[in-house]
């Protein structure tokens, strides 16, 4: 199986509107958002291991930047 990937143009347009959408939200209420969303695109995803995948991979993005 190989994995779809956007074209990087899409993934900014992705990202910029995403940005935004937080930008819109109450601090108290981005997480419950990212929470929501997560589901959604794992639900449209359907691929559990995928989706674990996905959930490590920003887990080591979040902590290379904390290092």
């Amino acid at each position: 199986m190989t994995d779809a990937t956007l074209p990087f143009a899409d993934l900014e347009r992705v990202y910029e509107h995403l940005a935004e959408t937080l930008d819109e939200l109450p601090e108290e209420q981005e997480r419950l958002f990212l929470a929501q969303l997560a589901l959604a695109l794992a639900h449209r995803l359907g691929d559990v291991e995928r989706v674990i995948a996905a959930i490590e991979e920003a887990r080591r993005g979040v902590e290379d930047t904390s290092t």
